[in-house]
């Protein structure tokens, strides 16, 4: 800083931010350089007594001298000089974190949002899980139901074809009952014929015995 920007800090308050305080006020200032660094030597008058709330001659005690380094200075400001002491960072940047902290406020409510949502969403997973459990266990029975229903399928299938082996069966039996009729009214024929030719020649053989005349029949 230039000699002439050096004097912009004279006739000015000097506020510690680290130590939250009024320093005094400047009167004269002074640049002493060490060897890559220079100082502001800031020579002000102390404030003593501030608490009745208004400035007065009798406030300001003897002269005395500080020395600061261009990095101390956090403001200049048209009545005051705000000192941070290297510890406090500038005003642009305690604005930047305060938008930061704004940022970060915003994104801690996205975040709680966000979780609310997760937590919802857990719920219903929750909820689709128990869902997904009763429809395996109705599938397994639906799986039991199916091997019983392929089993009776089975026997079923069995049966009907020892049913239609039976109708077979039944069948033949009819065909040979046909055939047993046919014979046992074949044989009745016969019997009957038999039967008939018999009693001709017995009683032919008695009628001759007597001198009789065979039967015509």
């Amino acid at each position: 800083m230039e000699q002439g920007q050096a004097n912009q800090l004279v006739n000015k308050f000097v506020v510690s931010l680290t130590e939250g305080k009024i320093l005094g006020y400047v009167t004269d200032i002074n640049v002493e350089v060490e060897g890559n660094q220079f100082y502001f030597i800031l020579k002000m008058k102390s404030l003593e007594n501030l608490s009745r709330g208004e400035f007065h001659p009798s406030m300001f005690s003897s002269e005395n001298k500080l020395k600061i380094k261009p990095t101390d200075i956090v403001n200049v400001g048209p009545d005051v000089i705000i000192l941070g002491d290297g510890k406090v960072p500038p005003l642009r940047e305690v604005e930047r974190l305060a938008q930061i902290a704004e940022e970060y406020n915003s994104l801690v409510k996205e975040l709680e949002l966000k979780e609310r949502e997760i937590e919802r969403l857990k719920e219903e997973n929750k909820n689709l899980e128990r869902e997904i459990e009763e429809l395996r266990r109705k599938l397994k029975r639906l799986q039991i139901i199916e091997d019983d229903f392929g089993h009776l399928k089975e026997q079923l299938l069995k049966q009907e074809g020892q049913l239609e082996m039976a109708r077979e069966y039944i069948k033949l039996l009819e065909g040979l009952r046909h055939d047993i009729d046919a014979m046992k009214a074949n044989i009745e024929t016969l019997m009957s014929g038999y039967i008939e030719d018999t009693v001709r020649r017995i009683v032919n053989e008695e009628l001759n015995a007597r001198g009789l005349k065979k039967t015509i029949l």
